[in-house]
């Protein structure tokens, strides 16, 4: 059942023989969490919020996952009681992969060479519970705080990368205190609470169910929390140079409500793409082209 309620936020594309098992999967968690909202809402709402803080991890291996053993550093940082590998290839300056809720650093493998032979070192990472990372649970402010540490790491960051809910994860650090000088994001979502009501829906969960679990977030991580964690309200605040990356046919992230984002950023520029969906965003020759562009080579690189 886990797997299945983290449905809604996983960053890769399953083989297409696996959806409909996912499909059949999804409906028989939605039922049995609405049978159990029956007997008791307030325990359902408490699974609900259980679940929701444990992400799936990527289904192993990756296309890419030979590049983590050739990677010029592989390095460990602790985040609580949690070991987090980063990887790093190239020289230069820091261009930092961020990936989303149930996906894992290595998801940007399609960048690393293009990046490296234009003169940048590319950094990633598993955040808790991620990938190769150690826990079973985490949230948006763990993830936030794993992207100060890894930027600390590694010295100035000059631009992120950023998909889904990992955008979120960014502003909130970039709030906290980060200064890259370009971001790109790829399929923002315009807040967790519209998270949250996505997640409803996709569920059936009853306005008394969800409400639960709202509640709990808060209890958790005070009532600020849906504050904290508004890319919308975020956005505006955002100095630098970015590009916000929106496929037209994206059944994850609403198109419209990244758009929002678009237009609360002053510094960043828009690209729309349709077929690519939630996930080959991450790799696009056209979403990769552009971001090249954006950046250019570094000084000194002929």
């Amino acid at each position: 059942m886990t797997s299945q309620l983290n449905a809604h936020f996983e960053n890769f594309q399953r083989p297409p023989a696996r959806q409909p098992a996912r499909h059949v999967g999804l409906s028989a968690t939605r039922l049995a969490l609405q049978l159990y909202a029956r007997v008791s809402p307030e325990k359902a709402g408490r699974l609900v919020h259980h679940m929701a803080l444990k992400p799936s991890r990527l289904p192993m291996p990756s296309r890419y996952e030979y590049l983590l053993d050739c990677a010029d550093s592989h390095t460990q940082l602790h985040h609580g009681s949690n070991t987090i590998p980063v990887y790093s290839w190239g020289q230069g300056p820091v261009v930092l992969g961020v990936h989303g809720w149930a996906g894992a650093g290595i998801q940007y493998g399609a960048w690393v060479s293009p990046l490296v032979e234009s003169g940048y070192r590319v950094v990633l990472f598993d955040a808790p519970a991620h990938g190769r990372a150690q826990g079973d649970s985490t949230n948006l402010f763990d993830m936030a705080e794993v992207i100060l540490k890894v930027a600390a790491s590694v010295g100035q960051v000059h631009g992120i990368l950023a998909h889904s809910m990992g955008c979120i994860a960014v502003a909130r650090a970039i709030a906290d205190g980060l200064q890259p000088s370009y971001l790109a994001m790829l399929a923002p979502p315009v807040s967790l609470s519209a998270v949250m009501r996505g997640l409803g829906r996709q569920l059936g969960l009853s306005p008394q169910v969800l409400g639960v679990h709202l509640r709990l977030m808060e209890e958790r991580f005070g009532r600020s929390v849906w504050e904290q964690l508004d890319l919308e309200a975020l956005s505006p605040s955002l100095t630098q140079r970015g590009l916000i990356v929106i496929d037209d046919d994206d059944n994850s992230i609403s198109p419209q409500e990244s758009e929002r984002i678009y237009h609360n950023w002053e510094n960043a520029t828009l690209l729309r793409t349709q077929g690519l969906g939630h996930h080959r965003l991450l790799w696009s020759p056209m979403v990769m082209e552009t971001v090249l562009r954006d950046l250019g080579q570094p000084a000194g690189i002929l």
